[in-house]
């Protein structure tokens, strides 16, 4: 072993004075730079976000318990900062008028992230607090505000304290978004709260300490267990928009990363076969010399293995300059400030450059060990045997490699399977199109039959290279239609139309009038959801509670009123996943629709039944069907739907409904409330600014992190054309002994170039298009339709690369002398 070690090592050394491994190590280098480059840009832009999204918790992280939280809760150093809120119901005094209400104290410091936002008259303008109430004083919503007639300066009384009324609260961070479940909020000075009386023994409060700080400091509270009888939750965890709108950036980022691992294998799969074709001649004469094929295959490996460790090295090196220097450009613009790049990145992109290595080169080299020592006095081709050990491991090594970059299974397979299915198509087109262009050439011109000549008389190498070239050209395609399709898509998900009120408590005989109420005021007709809020007291007829249940969450879930709705049409981010949806015949059935989430918590099947306790009149409904919902769209949801019809006259109900309103037209509000004084008025303006916020921040990073995959791409591409360079000099060298003009040969290259890449462009944009539209169906939940289109660009696209491409990398060899080919021979 220690001879193959050292024969390899002089090999690589010899090898890479003569250029003949520069194109593999830079493959290689490419590879891992690109993959190590967009990880730890992706960590970062990632971990970015995640601390953005604590403006929509007032915290990087927060503890809650119905028990005074323990002192031992405390931030764990100095970069770490905490404050404390204390939450209960109770009913709030103003004059003869009281109105049950959420008193929330709050001390100095919050919130830790994001803003108050108060107002100095219901629905007036708002701005951002520099505080929080001072002592004696109160800050209350617009509903306390509409319910107890309040005016600026109104004393209120709650418990055995008086404080007075100054500002508006329009917006505070860690509200949440149950806009069916929202008490009217009155803020306090958490130095009032003692006078109040209202917290002792008993009591039901619930306690929260909100902390905020960087990562790594943050990191012995996310580790170590949570005191008994408190929860602890992340803001992506709390808030289940944040939570979907980061998955969702996770999952475009996870893209950008199979795209760049498609365009290392494609790369070093291409370099690896040109490699082992070229030493080919080398093992026949070290045969002759009486090696033995057992040493030349571990001299093979040695070698693989050492160029695997320096290629990975400096793949990994350049790819941390870049990551470096593209969060250096555009931190600015992406208004984000980047946490300091981690180091496993690096370590698992270089692993992966070696697995890569293994398993796309190292099977074809492994092959040529098998080339006979006749090649060295007959150099016909030869076959190198074991082409199908070589495709299975490269579709193993390709599974692997998906797998491990992204962790989702099912965007893997699905990125794999296109991949795969594309490389199919490919190699049988390009078969094909071998056999055609025999009589094809006769009829066309000089340049053309040089061209297409080529083509023709290297069938495997033909098919070998445009199946590369179709996955290289796959991938960019891949994240163009992400970015140009999905992205876009995704981002017109939240428009700027998007309902920012909701009005709920709508009574039956309300809802002519208020649409009477919008049309004169032109506003145009507005759309109404009945509703009803029930109580669940049984599944499958045994009588449940919350003790039923081990969960806390389940248990906090259960024990609040489920708000139903019901009809025979779905909103269009509703999807059903299993069962089927009932329709217009489903009207009087006593049918029900149940959330994923409801499923989760409730473990629910098809079937089930569920008993629902209407202030007192009992209904049961059976499970039809289970759906998704996309509550990141801010549109009126519910977790349970049943059929028209299902409940009785006797079950209270009641409407809601959603508008879009204009800042500069806030007084309509005013006039809604004095001619419907019971009909509450939620705005969201604020949560969802947060949202879309957090989603162009997610997109710009995403274009940026696919700009620098598909510049990965392009020298990808480079690299596959540049492994056939040592053939190319001999062609070119021959024809010039020959008497061929520079020309000529130009034309030639050009013209087989464009019609490999314009081959690859077309099956390469169809194979794009295929798995952009199973992302699309299966992972994303985004209607995509084909795009005919990108099959014209594709094949334009592709033809115009790789000829433009080729003839960068081979125009020097159109000045080899003909002396060249003659020395060889």
């Amino acid at each position: 072993m220690a001879s193959a070690t050292a024969y390899a090592a002089r090999r690589l050394r010899r090898g890479w004075r003569s250029g003949e491994l520069v194109v593999l190590a830079l493959a290689l280098a490419v590879a891992v730079s690109a993959v190590s480059a967009v990880n730890l840009f992706t960590e970062r832009v990632r971990a970015a976000l995640e601390a953005q999204t604590g403006e929509a918790l007032g915290g990087d992280l927060l503890f809650r318990s119905r028990k005074p939280l323990p002192d031992t809760l405390v931030a764990p150093s100095s970069g770490v900062r905490s404050v404390d809120t204390a939450s209960f119901a109770t009913v709030v005094f103003a004059g003869e008028a009281s109105v049950l209400a959420s008193i929330k104290a709050v001390g100095e410091g919050y919130p830790l992230r994001g803003s108050l936002r108060i107002a100095d008259e219901p629905f007036g303008p708002a701005r951002e607090a520099t505080g929080i109430p001072p002592p004696g004083e109160a800050w209350a919503d617009a509903r306390l505000w509409q319910e107890l007639r309040l005016q600026p300066g109104t004393a209120v009384q709650t418990g055995a304290s008086e404080l007075r009324v100054t500002r508006v609260l329009e917006n505070e961070p860690d509200r949440g978004n149950g806009f069916a479940d929202l008490a009217p909020r009155l803020m306090i000075n958490a130095a009032d709260l003692p006078a109040t009386q209202l917290v002792g023994p008993g009591s039901r409060v619930e306690y929260v300490r909100l902390f905020a700080g960087p990562p790594a400091a943050l990191a012995p509270l996310l580790e170590a267990e949570p005191p008994e009888n408190v929860r602890r939750l992340r803001p992506q965890e709390a808030r289940r928009e944040i939570r979907n709108s980061l998955d969702r950036a996770g999952q475009f980022l996870d893209v950008a990363i199979l795209a760049a691992t498609l365009l290392a294998c494609a790369a070093v799969a291409l370099s690896a076969r040109q490699y082992g074709e070229k030493l080919r001649d080398e093992i026949a004469l070290l045969k002759t010399l009486g090696a033995r094929q057992a040493f030349l295959g571990r001299a093979l490996v040695a070698q693989l293995l050492l160029l695997g460790a320096v290629g990975s090295l400096l793949g990994a090196a350049v790819g941390y300059g870049v990551q470096a220097g593209i969060a250096a450009l555009l931190t600015d613009l992406l208004q984000l400030s980047l946490p300091p790049a981690p180091l496993w990145p690096l370590l698992a992109a270089a692993a992966l450059g070696l697995l890569m290595l293994l398993g796309f080169a190292a099977p074809p080299l492994l092959a040529a060990r098998r080339t006979p020592p006749l090649r060295v006095f007959q150099r016909a081709e030869t076959a190198s045997g074991g082409a199908r050990a070589i495709w299975l491991a490269a579709l193993a090594t390709a599974a692997a490699l998906l797998w491990l970059a992204t962790g989702d299974p099912k965007m893997a397979m699905a990125v794999l399977g296109g991949s795969a299915a594309a490389l199919l198509a490919l190699a049988g087109l390009a078969w094909l199109l071998v056999l055609a262009l025999s009589p094809l050439k006769r009829a066309v011109g000089m340049s053309w039959r040089f061209g297409l000549g080529n083509v023709a008389r290297r069938r495997r190498a033909t098919v070998a290279q445009v199946a590369a070239l179709g996955l290289a050209l796959m991938a960019l395609l891949l994240v163009s239609v992400v970015r140009e399709d999905l992205l876009v898509s995704w981002q017109e998900k939240l428009p700027e139309n998007t309902p920012n009120q909701f009005l709920i408590n709508i009574q039956s005989d309300q809802v002519e009038p208020l649409r009477r109420f919008f049309a004169e005021r032109g506003h145009g007709e507005i759309e109404l959801w009945p509703m009803a809020r029930g109580r669940l007291i049984a599944l499958n007829g045994a009588a449940v509670t919350a003790e039923s249940f081990d969960d806390p969450e389940t248990q906090r879930w259960i024990n609040r009123d489920f708000n139903l709705s019901w009809g025979t049409t779905l909103n269009e981010d509703n999807r059903v996943i299993e069962g089927e949806w009932w329709g217009e015949s489903g009207a009087g059935q006593p049918w029900l629709s149940a959330e994923d989430y409801a499923i989760e918590r409730l473990g629910l099947k098809l079937g089930d039944t569920m008993t629902l306790d209407f202030a007192g009149e009992a209904v049961t409904l059976t499970v039809t069907n289970f759906r998704t919902v996309g509550w990141d769209s801010f549109k009126p949801n519910f977790f349970l739907l049943t059929t028209p019809g299902a409940l009785s006259d006797a079950v209270p109900k009641q409407w809601l409904s959603s508008f879009r309103l204009a800042p500069e037209n806030r007084a309509l509000l005013r006039e809604l409330v004095a001619q419907f004084p019971n009909i509450t008025v939620l705005d969201i303006e604020a949560m969802l600014q947060q949202v879309r916020g957090i989603v162009e921040r997610i997109v710009t990073a995403v274009e940026f992190i696919f700009l620098f995959t598909l510049a990965a791409g392009l020298c990808v591409l480079l690299a596959a054309i540049e492994g056939t360079r040592a053939e190319r000099v001999r062609e070119t060298a021959l024809l010039r002994a020959l008497g061929a003009r520079a020309g000529l040969i130009v034309r030639g290259l050009i013209a087989e170039y464009a019609v490999l890449g314009a081959l690859a462009g077309l099956v390469a944009a169809i194979a794009a298009q295929t798995v952009a539209w199973v992302l699309a169906e299966q992972v994303f939940r985004i209607p995509y339709g084909p795009r005919p289109l990108l099959w014209l660009i594709g094949t334009l696209l592709g033809a115009c690369v790789v000829a433009v491409l080729g003839w960068i990398s081979l125009r020097p060899t159109l000045n080899t002398p003909p002396k060249t080919v003659l020395q060889q021979a």
